[in-house]
């Protein structure tokens, strides 16, 4: 299969052959009703280019790797119209059961939050000029992500690690600008809870992010999304947290296309410097004019 030979050869592609592959991985449905010369337009490479990627790959050309993408696509239409019965016991029927369990939990979550909710929530992160993260337990990587994502999008954000001196020290000067976002994946949370409830105090809005409708963060909330964990199994999941917080994310930046495109540019400029030094210089990369 083409994404098989694709991870084999990776490492060893020349940077306009990893361009065509990264399109392919990411794109292969419409890739699959593309010509040579159209893929080629879409990479902005040359036509030749795509040949020889193929080649590259080990098809005899284009038309043979095009044939294996269009496989794939039939294959997993096929798998969507005609699902094949699964027994419980088979590690392919356990692995479904999850995603549709997974799926349940999405599409209550859109149940549990409607529009006019989202909206008050949304007013919460415009109004705020600083954000602080906290999590607990499973939901600690999740708000420390997320925090993460919202400065990698120009945002005041900042993840506070389950620690008392480092929450003490944060959140003594906390006021009404900032939103203190508590993420709790069970029913457990009350260090976060605790955090929250002093953030309060201090005049800060607060916004639960929970798993469980009976995590004490429920209760020191201005609002609160419910993004349910409940899933077969000892540990939570956190798949709808993680779509939760990543939505809320990207509403709050607040992002046009453009401005999508312009960070991808500049992060993509980032990267080359830093990983092959030969391709960008660093006032490229840092978009400074050189001086004349």
């Amino acid at each position: 299969m083409y994404r098989e030979k694709i991870r084999e050869y990776y490492d060893h592609l020349s940077r306009s052959y990893r361009r065509v592959a990264d399109y392919i991985m990411s794109n292969y449905y419409d890739v699959a009703f593309m010509t040579a010369a159209q893929l080629a337009y879409a990479v902005d490479v040359d036509t030749t280019t795509v040949v020889r990627f193929s080649q590259r790959l080990g098809y005899n050309g284009y038309p043979a790797l095009l044939n294996d993408i269009r496989e794939q696509v039939k294959a997993e239409i096929y798998a969507a119209y005609r699902p094949q019965p699964l027994s419980p016991d088979d590690p392919a029927g356990v692995f479904k059961d999850r995603i549709q369990h997974e799926q349940h939990n999405l599409q209550q979550m859109l149940v549990q939050n409607p529009p006019e909710h989202l909206r008050a929530v949304v007013r919460l992160f415009e109004e705020a000029e600083r954000i602080v993260i906290l999590g607990e337990g499973y939901a600690e990587t999740v708000a420390e992500l997320i925090a993460q994502q919202l400065r990698h999008r120009g945002l005041q954000a900042e993840y506070l690690p389950n620690d008392a001196v480092r929450k003490a020290a944060t959140l003594m000067n906390v006021d009404n600008r900032v939103l203190v976002v508590g993420v709790s994946a069970t029913a457990y949370g009350r260090e976060v809870a605790r955090a929250m409830e002093f953030a309060r105090a201090r005049g800060a809005k607060t916004l639960g992010i929970i798993g469980s409708l009976a995590s004490p963060v429920n209760r020191m909330s201005d609002l609160v999304i419910y993004a349910p964990t409940d899933v077969p199994g000892p540990a939570p999941s956190i798949v709808a947290l993680v779509a939760a917080l990543s939505a809320l994310g990207l509403i709050a930046a607040k992002e046009t296309q453009e401005a999508v495109d312009r960070y991808k540019e500049a992060f993509d400029a980032a990267y080359q410097f830093l990983t092959r030094e030969d391709v960008i210089t660093a006032l490229e990369a840092a978009h400074i004019p050189e001086e004349a």
